[in-house]
């Protein structure tokens, strides 16, 4: 009886580990191209803005072209902003502390809070696909940028690192 629970468990931990490593397994055999890397990039800082309470929210602005980074492997990752400006008074901690709330409720996101020094919170996440992401009060309490780097991709003929996306 004792031996028959234990092989359960272990087929349990065995199937949960396996359920784990299959998508990172699958993200790295599929090729990405660069529209959808912004367009992932561009959805996660809408989502994360989409967290604030909309009566805090005076002006909201998407930087819609950028230049590539480089990724190693002769890859590349697109960058992003989003700036919302504060309207009336803000909890600026307690904003980021939602946003961080959120996020550890995602399966496949790595959240780090950073030092919340005065009018510095900030917090970072990382997705299992390889795209960053950081939400940081900015000129002392009044906005918040929200900044990109999506997953890494290949560029297609034609397309130029130099060129801005």
């Amino acid at each position: 009886m004792i031996l028959a629970r234990l092989g359960a468990g272990v087929f349990v931990v065995t199937l949960a580990l396996t359920a784990c490593a299959a998508p990172q397994n699958l993200q790295k055999e599929t090729s990405m191209d660069l529209q959808t890397a912004e367009g992932i990039a561009l959805a996660m800082e809408d989502e994360i803005a989409a967290l604030l309470p909309s009566e805090n929210v005076g002006d909201q602005t998407q930087q819609q072209t950028s230049p590539l980074l480089k990724c190693a492997d002769d890859r590349y990752r697109w960058s992003g902003r989003t700036v919302v400006t504060f309207t009336g008074e803000v909890d600026t901690q307690g904003i980021v502390d939602g946003i961080a709330a959120a996020w550890k409720l995602e399966a496949g996101v790595n959240v780090e809070e950073g030092d919340a020094t005065g009018d510095d919170a900030e917090v970072d996440l990382r997705v299992v696909d390889g795209g960053s992401y950081n939400a940081a009060i900015w000129n002392s309490g009044t906005q918040l940028y929200i900044t990109s780097f999506s997953p890494c991709f290949e560029l297609e003929e034609g397309q130029h690192p130099s060129d801005e996306y």
